[in-house]
């Protein structure tokens, strides 16, 4: 019996030592980057890390010209160090030009049809050639894939761009009621530069951007707050600027549909902290004064931020998820809900409480 166990072990033991694959054997690509190439051509590249101990370069740039990425990555393998494997991607780039002129979805369908492709990858849409990207030198951050992730992170918790994955992607673009969007990544000085927020329509393709000032106020439309948010405003007077965080909220949003158009009744309570003051006024004697001159503030910002998307005919708010909840007779009949989205009235009320004027007082 003893004997008996001991085959099997030693079967089991030697068949996975057998089938098993050396990492100096693979090319992981950890990003993967499409631009526009000459006739019509897709200009396919990918960052794979290099494990062998002997390279000068801790990671290996591949670019080549195809068809489509499945394409590229056929001629890719001829002449990389291993065979390419897509399943740890961790970022998934295209540029701004690609984006402007095709359907983003006849680009990444290999991404989501193949298996063995990660559906987890950072989409990321890039400001410039991507070549510029590729090639970069960053002496002081770890591999590229790695700073790549970490920016966009980064950005995305202090609200300076957005965060999305492949597949929620997907899934807002096909969901009629929203459309969907992604982070704005640029190389600035050769530096990397996460800002603003690349806007889609219901075709999949690249309408307008937001601002790297107004990521912020699109979170809190989103009622993305948390981790806290944090805002600048200056006052009537020159060089003085008082600024807040926002810590928490409470969002209201009612529509309705009157005379052949839908509105909305967006309320929020936002409870702030300030966190910076270069003014003298007395925050305490002047508090309710100061919260209104805050909300006033907020609600322009607010109120730009959403004139913006609606002339881009986009609503990656989710402004169309209400609608369909309360009026979905009336948002069946809209054949396209971008359009009616651009047409409808936005009334925004925000109201702001002080609960912290900061550890000084």
């Amino acid at each position: 019996m003893k004997k008996c166990i001991y085959a099997i072990l030693c079967f089991f033991i030697t068949t996975g030592c057998g089938m098993k694959t050396q990492l100096d054997e693979l090319t992981l690509a950890l990003t993967v980057g499409l631009d526009e190439g000459k006739n019509g051509n897709l200009l396919i590249y990918s960052i794979s890390p290099v494990f062998n101990k002997e390279a000068k370069n801790i990671y290996e740039v591949i670019r080549t010209v195809g068809m489509t990425p499945r394409d590229g990555r056929s001629k890719a393998n001829a002449f990389a160090s291993g065979k390419i494997v897509g399943g740890k991607a961790q970022n998934i780039i295209v540029s701004k030009t690609l984006a402007k002129k095709h359907d983003m979805f006849s680009y990444l369908d290999v991404f989501y049809r193949d298996p063995k492709n990660s559906t987890t990858a950072n989409f990321i849409v890039f400001d410039g050639p991507l070549k510029d990207l590729m090639y970069v030198r960053l002496n002081d951050k770890p591999r590229l894939s790695v700073a790549i992730r970490d920016v966009i992170l980064t950005a995305h918790v202090s609200k300076q761009t957005t965060k999305i994955n492949m597949l929620d992607f997907r899934r807002l673009s096909l969901d009629r009621a929203q459309t969907s969007f992604a982070p704005i990544l640029k190389v600035h000085k050769g530096d990397l530069i996460a800002g603003g927020i690349a806007l889609f329509n219901e075709q999949r393709k690249y309408v307008g951007s937001l601002l790297q000032k107004e990521s912020p106020y699109f979170a809190i439309l989103k009622k993305n707050v948390k981790p806290a948010t944090s805002l600048t405003f200056q006052t009537k007077k020159q060089k003085e600027y008082v600024s807040i965080s926002v810590e928490h909220g409470d969002f209201s949003y009612k529509p309705s549909f009157r005379n052949g158009a839908f509105h909305f009744d967006v309320r929020m309570k936002l409870g702030v902290i300030v966190t910076e003051s270069t003014t003298y006024i007395d925050m305490k004697k002047e508090k309710k004064k100061v919260e209104k001159w805050l909300a006033k503030e907020i609600q322009k910002q607010l109120e730009s931020v959403v004139k913006k998307i609606q002339k881009y005919e986009v609503d990656p708010v989710g402004f169309g998820l209400y609608a369909r909840a309360y009026e979905y007779k009336q948002f069946q009949k809209q054949k396209s809900w971008p359009k009616a989205f651009a047409k409808a009235k936005i009334d925004i009320h925000p109201t702001v409480e002080i609960i912290s004027y900061g550890v000084l007082q």
